[in-house]
């Protein structure tokens, strides 16, 4: 948590933050979205809490009767894509740090002190967010870990950025879903990443924008799967028992009876998904068709049946024999030693050879004699031989 320094204090007050709230027809969640702000451990007098609504219910009487004085609530009369309506908030900040705080989801109350405080720590950084996060699916009753991806991604509901962001650049106008990629520049913002349990609790529920119980179809190992965590480890204290009761028992009959909420009233949305599902559905045949086209990949050992293999196997294989070829390289640079060792040796044997045979012939001219002579050899090793010269006459 970050440490409340009093208002008018000589000490350096905590910096000034923005929460950016973009909602559209989501009347069932508000009261609980004001429930997650009034738990923020951050002092309220440095916040202001932007809420910019373009649905046709309108929430205007909820943050009249809310009593909460941070809030800026701006009412658009034309629907704006998420992109723009982002951008939108972001010509109203007047803090130092923005804070997203998405109106469907659950958020901690050390979600903005956590996000400050890491901004703070690091100061190279222009942005932070979570890449790694949670969502529960209350049909199956399991909880699911989404990334993460990378360490200069996340998802728009976890961003905390500074203002200075902003001028280098913005969202895309129309994108209406996926909208993170182009505001983060290809992730190459200045990052940093935030505890995803200080962060934000997805729940999946049917007036989703993206029916995440898709994401349950094909999932992909590394980046999408079950996790032994709870809802009870991320919603822990008594005060937002309220809370948590929404999201586990009371919210499936109040978005059954909310008509305006169903993502049918986006149709700007669907049709970008339906676009983005179709990229990917493409992108998926293309991959296919170049596997087939380079053929199977089959296997042939003496004696046994073909087999053919899938390409994790020819990668397992082709990383064996890499790593066989690596023992057999250092066993060959071995043996050069050893043998580069005994051909110095041989060479110097062989001198004292040529030496002893001129002293013996120096003898035998001076009318000597000689028997059998052992030449010793110092041995390298246990294999090393000793060399006998038989110099008779």
């Amino acid at each position: 948590m970050v440490k409340n320094y009093k208002e008018g204090s000589s000490q350096k007050l905590l910096p000034m933050v923005s929460v950016c709230t973009p909602t559209f027809n989501r009347r069932p969640f508000i009261p609980i979205m004001f429930e997650c702000f009034r738990n923020q451990d951050y002092p309220k007098n440095r916040i202001e809490w932007i809420i910019v609504d373009d649905g046709t219910d309108k929430i205007k009487d909820l943050i009249e009767n809310s009593k909460i004085p941070q809030i800026r609530y701006f009412e658009l009369d034309k629907k704006l894509s998420l992109g723009a309506k982002r951008n939108y908030m972001h010509d109203q900040v007047k803090g130092d740090i923005i804070v997203y705080m998405d109106d469907d989801d659950y958020y901690p109350p050390e979600r903005i002190s956590h996000a400050v405080e890491r901004l703070e720590s690091n100061p190279k950084a222009l942005c932070a967010g979570a890449s790694e996060i949670y969502i529960f699916f209350k049909h199956i009753q399991k909880m699911i870990q989404c990334g993460p991806y990378g360490p200069n991604h996340a998802t728009a509901g976890t961003f905390a950025f500074r203002k200075e962001l902003l001028k280098i650049t913005r969202y895309e106008d129309h994108a209406a879903v996926a909208e993170e990629r182009a505001f983060l520049k290809d992730y190459t913002i200045p990052f940093v990443q935030l505890d995803p349990m200080k962060a934000i609790l997805v729940f999946s529920h049917e007036h989703n924008t993206f029916d995440k119980r898709k994401m349950l179809d094909n999932p992909h190992p590394d980046f999408f799967k079950e996790s032994p965590k709870t809802v009870d480890m991320f919603i822990r204290t008594k005060i937002e028992n309220r809370v948590k009761s929404f999201f586990m028992k009371e919210i499936d009959a109040l978005l059954d009876a909310y008509e305006p909420g169903l993502p049918k009233m986006k149709p700007d949305v669907l049709k970008q998904i339906k676009e983005i599902e179709k990229e990917r559905e493409d992108m998926i045949r293309e991959e296919m068709a170049k596997q087939q086209a380079m053929g199977a990949i089959t296997l042939q050992r003496p004696g046994e049946q073909p087999i053919q293999l899938s390409n994790q196997e020819v990668v397992e294989i082709v990383n064996q024999q890499q790593e066989q070829i690596k023992q057999l390289t250092n066993k060959t640079k071995e043996a050069d030693v050893i043998i580069t060792t005994l051909q110095k040796q041989l060479i110097e044997k062989t001198k004292e050879i040529i030496n002893l045979k001129k002293q013996i012939k120096a003898k035998e001219e001076q009318g000597g004699t000689s028997t059998m002579t052992r030449i010793p050899i110092v041995e390298l090793s246990k294999s090393d031989p000793e060399i006998i010269i038989n110099l008779s006459t």
